[in-house]
């Protein structure tokens, strides 16, 4: 399986993720699926690392997204909860779901990069000249 396809699929799972939290958000839905398609994104980002990891040749600024995404989606976790447990206190509640939200804009925009990355890097490995402007 090419790392493209996979970044390709993180960043469809993301944007899903994104949507699903919308409707989370405006009481549409219960947490209950937005938490499912969390836990998917973070296997994805999990896969999408060691596949990093072991390309030959192995792309250091590829591999750093791939930790970079994988470190921030467990700090998206992390605020998710702590969002879903201040329901009491509606200000900070709101503002957890704030950062929570911007957060997952800078994973999109992390998986994003890095699937332009992971495409260049297949280029560069099987000889395909690059494109000059």
């Amino acid at each position: 399986m090419k790392i493209s396809l996979l970044y390709q699929l993180t960043g469809a799972a993301v944007g899903l993720q994104l949507a699903i939290g919308g409707l989370v958000t405006f009481g549409y839905i219960g947490a209950f699926g937005h938490i499912i398609m969390g836990v998917i994104v973070g296997a994805l980002a999990l896969v999408t690392l060691v596949y990093s990891l072991r390309m030959k040749p192995r792309t250091r600024p590829l591999v750093g997204v791939s930790v970079g995404v994988l470190v921030d989606v467990l700090i998206q976790a992390a605020l998710g909860f702590a969002a879903l447990g201040t329901s009491s206190n509606a200000s900070l509640s709101n503002a957890l779901a704030y950062v929570h939200f911007l957060n997952a804009l800078a994973i999109f925009g992390m998986v994003l990069s890095g699937t332009f990355m992971s495409m260049r890097a297949e280029d560069t490995a099987s000889g395909v000249p690059a494109a000059r402007p």
